[in-house]
């Protein structure tokens, strides 16, 4: 199906600092922002600690207002490569709470980070709890390095993908552009993007200050660019300038939304 309408953008909420949820929420709705990502772990709202009232009193809020499709963790995927130690258990059930958390809050996945690419022994180690057998979640696998962008990584974390149906990844356009700037050939990660794509359930639109986004951005709009109305994948804003004020911070959401629709719908 050809999608009909411009594809919604959504916050991640990063962006903004010191605000209450409620108020984040009411915030979103002024301002027609579809949906959030939202921040749980312990350097956010601090999900998995958080009571049954409150959670349920946030969830009545966000049905009330714009929902919460993504819940991220401050986890990293290395965080699961030692099946059966302490460090493995703990970190088990600090995802299993996060994953309670967000069935609370009614959202679809919750996100690891991968700031480090495994060593090729470490691949038959990994053991990312199945949140989607537990909570029905998908387990979102940012790629939070350049190097993930090397044909060999990409061809193990596909393999890896296809071994775990219960997760996905998160594409974010900054380190893409970091992979392009280190890279020999543009074309080359241009078609390591592509392989990437089929197993990508959400692209973040990553800003840090620059004014111009750079080539990378501009392969995750191309590859991206043209989602079906029922595809599975979300694309939302993630802003961590100096100025993480509301005003500051939606300033940047309004310039990527139109930099995205332009240079991923505008051309074919």
């Amino acid at each position: 199906m050809t999608r009909s309408t411009p594809t919604a953008v959504g916050l991640y909420s990063i962006g903004i600092r010191g605000i209450d949820l409620e108020d984040l929420l009411a915030l979103a709705v002024a301002h027609e922002v579809p949906f959030l990502h939202l921040r749980g772990g312990p350097r956010g709202f601090d999900l998995a600690r958080r009571d049954t009232v409150t959670l349920n009193r946030w969830a009545c809020c966000s049905q009330a207002s714009v929902p919460i499709t993504v819940v991220t963790a401050d986890l990293d995927l290395a965080d699961f490569a030692q099946p059966g130690t302490q460090a493995y258990q703990q970190a088990s059930a600090e995802l299993d709470r996060l994953g309670h958390a967000a069935v609370v809050l009614r959202a679809r996945a919750v996100r690891l980070l991968a700031r480090h690419v495994p060593d090729q022994r470490r691949w038959a180690d990994l053991a990312v709890p199945d949140l989607t057998a537990r909570h029905g979640l998908t387990t979102l696998i940012e790629l939070h390095a350049p190097a993930w962008f090397a044909a060999q990584t990409v061809a193990s974390m596909v393999a890896y993908l296809g071994r775990a149906p219960w997760l996905a990844l998160l594409m974010d356009t900054a380190q893409v552009h970091r992979a392009w700037l280190r890279s020999d050939s543009p074309d080359s990660l241009a078609a390591q993007v592509s392989a990437l794509a089929p197993h990508t359930r959400a692209v973040h639109i990553s800003d840090s200050g620059d004014q111009v986004p750079g080539a990378g951005y501009e392969i995750v709009a191309k590859t991206f660019g043209h989602l079906d109305d029922d595809s599975p994948v979300e694309i939302a804003f993630e802003w961590t300038g100096a100025d993480r004020s509301p005003q500051g911070c939606l300033d940047r959401y309004r310039r990527a939304v139109a930099w995205w629709r332009s240079s991923s719908e505008g051309n074919p």
